[in-house]
């Protein structure tokens, strides 16, 4: 039989750790739940929404697949290419930057304009193909990685009643 691992991959984070695998009761997964509590839980309580994948271990210790099984998920879930993932801590810095310009505040004007918004840089490659612009249900900004993100998505919250 085939040995495998888990992939947890985080919306919220942006990122794909590897796990160990585990077959047993969700309850009793406790390398599961540390992560979790540990890097994918808000202050607030709320956990981050991401999907854990299992994967085998051999395909998974192959460069060359491993990068396909990347771009794979990459794709089908977010419709980005790994590098967005790659460049995560990238982001971080040009939204730390852009909130340090708007002088650090608590609500930003320019929350989630379309000059924020992150697309793939393939307009020539689908003009070629023939395809129509990129499009997405799942927009991804650079105010995603701002901090002052968590002030809007507490407003949201509370309007919708997860809060006392």
């Amino acid at each position: 039989m085939a040995e495998h691992i888990r992939i947890l991959r985080c919306d919220q984070c942006r990122t794909m750790e590897e796990l160990p695998d585990y077959e047993g009761s969700p309850d009793r997964d406790y390398v599961l739940g540390a992560l979790i509590a540990k890097r994918h839980t808000e202050q607030s309580g709320v956990t981050h929404v991401g999907q854990l994948m299992r994967v085998e271990k051999q395909h998974w210790e192959s460069t060359s697949t491993r990068k396909e099984i990347l771009r794979q998920l990459a794709m089908k879930t977010t419709g980005f290419d790994p590098e967005v993932y790659n460049a995560d801590a990238g982001y971080r810095a040009d939204a730390m930057d852009c909130w340090k310009k708007h002088l650090r505040v608590r609500e930003c004007a320019d929350y989630k304009i379309g000059e924020k918004r992150i697309t793939p840089n393939t307009a020539a490659e689908r003009k070629e193909a023939g395809l129509p612009k990129y499009s997405s249900e799942k927009d991804v900004y650079l105010c995603d990685f701002c901090p002052a993100k968590s002030i809007v998505q507490e407003k949201v919250f509370k309007k919708r009643g997860l809060y006392d």
